[in-house]
């Protein structure tokens, strides 16, 4: 399990130009969790998968931060048709304190140790991996399971996975991200669902391609390999870039769509 911290610093140094196209998988069919999960395990070893979710996401946030440099926008829909823009919280989320590394929950059930009480700890992302795939009830009901810290796990009433999951969310608070508004069109108060790993690879797939566009455009007219582009300070790339009168990745301000 991952060591207890108060927040993950979002203003760390990233993996340079070179190492995050060589790590960052293109191959979109594992989809962005798993590919998150990749790039931060070859950043940050293994353990990475010991991370409660909450952790994850900081991480993740942390990597966008120091990798991309711009704030995660998005736009969420109200039912009276109108858009909301909004900027997703990094640095609030990644201050949000990190569960310790022996947290666990102590649940009142029926068929549960000596006094009726069932423990379990924090699932992890190996957890998650482990029952992706599975409908939500399920998936939820196998994560108990793997995360009962007792002999014989008890069946748990849908009631009782439901308590379960908010006292997950009490312990791991960044692993449930929530932006709450108030729609200008209508004053209606929205929520807003942040899938950290989407919005994270989606601004990852834009950076690496551009990279790999300024490599181009930079090959064919100097014959420089990629391993020496990659290498110049960011300034000096676009610049040669611009100095070849062929235009460079673009970087409009780009807006992911959130459901409600």
């Amino acid at each position: 399990m991952a060591t207890a911290m108060t927040g993950l610093d979002v203003g760390g140094q990233g993996p340079g130009a070179a190492n995050l196209v060589r790590l960052w998988p293109l191959a979109r069919g594992h989809g962005a969790p798993g590919r998150i999960r990749e790039l931060l395990v070859a950043l940050h070893g293994a353990a990475v998968r010991d991370d409660p979710l909450g952790v994850h996401h900081q991480r993740a946030l942390a990597l966008h931060r120091a990798v991309v440099g711009r704030p995660i926008d998005a736009v969420v829909g109200c039912g009276c048709g109108t858009d909301n823009e909004f900027t997703v919280p990094v640095a609030q989320i990644c201050a949000l304190p990190a569960p310790p590394p022996d947290a666990a929950v102590r649940l009142v059930v029926a068929g549960g140790g000596p006094e009726g009480v069932a423990r379990f700890r924090l699932p992890t992302v190996a957890d998650l991996d482990a029952v992706a795939g599975s409908s939500a009830g399920e998936g939820m009901r196998d994560l108990a399971t793997r995360a009962c810290l007792d002999t014989s796990p008890p069946h748990l009433t849908d009631a009782g996975l439901a308590r379960l999951t908010l006292a997950w969310e009490a312990l791991d608070p960044a692993a449930s991200v929530q932006v709450d508004l108030v729609c200008a069109g209508c004053g209606t108060e929205v929520a807003a669902d942040v899938a950290v790993a989407e919005f994270v690879a989606d601004d990852l797939d834009r950076t690496v391609e551009g990279l790999l566009r300024d490599v181009d455009v930079i090959a064919r007219a100097y014959g420089w390999s990629e391993e020496a582009i990659l290498a110049l300070p960011a300034e000096r790339r676009r610049r040669y870039v611009e100095l070849t009168g062929r235009s460079a990745a673009p970087r409009s301000r780009h807006l992911t769509a959130v459901a409600p």
